[in-house]
């Protein structure tokens, strides 16, 4: 968005949900799948979940960290399964750049991204 529009309020969400990616890649299976409603569960499957869940928070608090570090205006709710960032003071593609730069990928949050207009016609 450009920094000067005068019309637009852009409102950036981030979603970093705890068992999930956005995309699961060939071969991946969620971890929480081979515990939640499973018929046999054993000690290793719990041992899994809890290796990719130490993983996935670290990352989780990783992108935190650099979101934070980069702008210090975010509205920041914690939900039962996910963290969500949100602001409408810094562009979201320069937030996504931070992110790529430092190493992390597109399918490790949820972005939403609304338009609200502050005046008159667009």
């Amino acid at each position: 968005m450009d920094k000067n529009n005068i019309t637009c309020i852009q409102k950036a969400k981030f979603i970093f949900e705890f068992y999930e990616k956005r995309e699961w890649r060939p071969g991946e299976e969620p971890p929480l799948n081979r515990v939640v409603n499973a018929a046999a569960v054993g000690p290793g499957e719990i041992r899994n979940l809890g290796a990719f869940l130490a993983n996935r928070l670290d990352r989780i608090a990783g992108m935190m960290e650099i979101l934070l570090a980069a702008h210090n205006r975010w509205g920041i709710s914690g939900k039962k399964d996910r963290v969500i960032m949100e602001t409408d003071s810094f562009d979201f593609n320069d937030a996504l750049k931070l992110l790529r730069e430092n190493g992390f990928y597109d399918d490790e949050f949820v972005l939403k991204v609304e338009y609200e207009r502050k005046w008159g016609l667009l």
